[in-house]
């Protein structure tokens, strides 16, 4: 006989999406349950080891809004004073390419901006226009996060100002359009600001000017941060809200239906728990953390046309590659000079030409590397703890599943060691001696993403950052069935903060949302458990004779 149980909400999957949106009802007084498919909760937020060495499976940072923005993610999911984020100095350093010398990018736009201009002379007034665009671009993304807060103020603000206009221009931009318009005949200024796409894309030409330049400035005027014992300590405390409101999250836990009323409204899922058990947990609302693809195969038959076509016009994002090496002295050592740092190719001279060497990690090494960002965890005072005497590097560029299409498990494992040796080759030579100290070494690919995220592609970004899709037609939290929402990076972006972003809205949108609930002095206080306009039918197992629409996944 199936166990019933009833929640007034259910969170599919544990990634940072989903247990934001989760955290988020809870601090409402909302009961959640958490399904994760595999033995770990976090997702993509997850430490592990490799032999004696902690690594990440993808936190290198996140910015000071989210952190300490008085509205922004930590404040709204009471994260403030349960983590402890470790600032991490300088914004970043890039390196090769058409950089004749690296150049270092502090933290403060002003700062930032006489460092770039200093560093390229022959483009200062350009640089110049540049990081006041910048600039108002971080005013306009805080006004907006403000209006939680503060409302029509903002808005109003932001019309006054015309900075609400230019945010419209901005938004059907992309990478290149912006900085081949700025940037015309310094290509090297373009190198040093267009350093960090390999985080979001690994084409300028598709990237979204709105969305990397909004980030990066953020990050530069925010500063940036690591979460002290790694994206596992972010998980234990947002489960710890989850729990706090007599919630669970129960691992090894599959969901294979989504459950409709006769109204074809959500009633909750049907999964296999850890033992082998089919359960039924009946919620009104259901959060979505899997892909939308994903979600449609658990929907009834007739449901997932309508469901996937809103989604049909959006690409899947780019996947990465790691590398993750334990040093037996630090980087710094080796002339590593910054927490991060980006790395071009010593023959790319021109940044559009920059698919073109990302695409060189679709085959095997042959003299010509991808561009790639190197995280120094090891300069950090304090974050993820390692073993006395080992200091962990991190490396990451883009990668795609496709590219590794046809390959055997034998040959896949075979094209991976060459990479992780060309690339500590190719570390070894920017910094002389580093080689010599590795002593842990563990690569991971698209196909590991794809595993570790359940994503089709290995996407670690939900849909790629497009500017059609980041403005015009970015998907909502919303789904074509009620009480369905997306609660991941397929909404608002990728990254922590993207997709914690994404789990926010979500939970506004849920019945009983929290957004207009931020500015209440009440707003901490416990709610009733049911939303108003929710059936309380919604909110129990079905009597005898009630049905339910099902059907299984494919």
């Amino acid at each position: 006989m199936t166990a019933r149980e009833s929640w007034d909400a259910v969170a599919i999957g544990s990634g940072l999406g989903s247990l934001s949106a989760a955290a988020a009802l809870a601090r409402r007084g909302r009961r959640v349950l958490v399904l994760e498919r595999l033995a770990n909760f976090g997702g993509a937020a997850t430490v592990y080891r490799h032999g004696p060495l902690a690594m990440e499976a993808s936190l290198h940072e996140i910015d000071g809004a989210t952190v300490d923005g008085p509205h922004g993610v930590f404040s709204r999911l009471g994260l403030r004073e349960a983590v402890h984020a470790v600032p991490t100095a300088e914004f970043y350093e890039a390196r090769g390419g058409a950089l004749a010398e690296p150049v270092r990018v502090p933290q403060g736009l002003e700062a930032a901006g006489a460092a770039v201009a200093a560093a390229h002379p022959e483009a200062r007034a350009h640089v110049e226009g540049h990081f006041a665009e910048l600039g108002r671009l971080f005013r306009t993304f805080r006004d907006l996060e403000d209006m939680g807060a503060r409302g029509p103020q903002a808005l109003l603000g932001l019309l006054f100002s015309g900075r609400f206009f230019e945010l419209i221009g901005d938004a059907r931009k992309s990478l290149a359009q912006a900085l081949d318009a700025r940037f015309k005949n310094s290509e090297p200024a373009k190198f040093s600001l267009g350093a960090v796409l390999p985080y979001f894309d690994d084409d300028p030409a598709v990237m979204s000017f709105l969305l990397y330049a909004g980030v990066w400035a953020r990050y530069c005027e925010a500063g940036s941060y690591y979460i002290d014992g790694g994206s596992s300590a972010l998980v234990r405390a947002l489960l710890a809200t989850v729990k706090s409101a007599g919630g669970d999250a129960r691992r090894k836990c599959e969901v294979k239906r989504v459950l409709l009323a006769e109204t074809g409204a959500v009633a909750g899922v049907a999964y296999i728990d850890e033992r082998g058990a089919e359960r039924e947990a009946f919620a009104p609302t259901v959060l979505g953390g899997a892909a939308p693809s994903d979600l449609a195969a658990m929907l009834p038959a007739e449901k997932r046309k309508e469901f996937k076509s809103d989604y049909k016009a959006f690409e899947s994002s780019i996947s990465l590659f790691s590398l993750s090496l334990g040093l037996t002295r630090p980087a710094a050592e080796f002339g590593v000079g910054a927490y991060s740092t980006f790395v071009y190719p010593d023959d790319m001279s021109v940044y559009a030409d920059y698919p073109t060497f990302a695409s060189v990690f679709a085959g095997d090494p042959a003299g010509r590397m991808p561009p790639y960002g190197i995280a120094d965890y090891g300069r950090l005072s304090g974050g993820l703890a390692q073993p006395e005497g080992l200091h962990l590097v991190s490396l990451a560029g883009a990668d795609r599943l496709s590219w590794w299409d046809g390959l055997s498990e034998d040959a896949e494992k075979d094209r991976r060691a060459r990479w992780r040796d060309a690339l500590i080759a190719d570390l070894d030579r920017r910094f002389p001696g580093m080689a010599g100290a590795v002593s842990h070494a563990e690569i991971a690919t698209a196909r590991t993403m794809q595993t570790r995220l359940g994503s089709p592609h290995g996407e670690v970004h939900g849909f790629r950052p497009t500017p059609e899709r980041v403005f015009s037609k970015g998907p909502k939290p919303e789904t074509s069935v009620p009480g369905l929402f997306l609660s991941s990076a397929f909404t608002v972006s990728g990254g922590y903060a993207g997709a914690m972003h994404g789990g926010l809205t979500a939970a506004d949108a849920a019945p009983g949302g929290v957004r207009k609930q931020v500015s209440h002095p009440r707003a901490d206080r416990p709610r009733r458990r049911r939303a108003s306009g929710t059936p309380r039918a919604l909110l129990r197992a079905p009597r005898r004779g009630e049905r339910f629409q099902a059907s299984r996944r494919v």
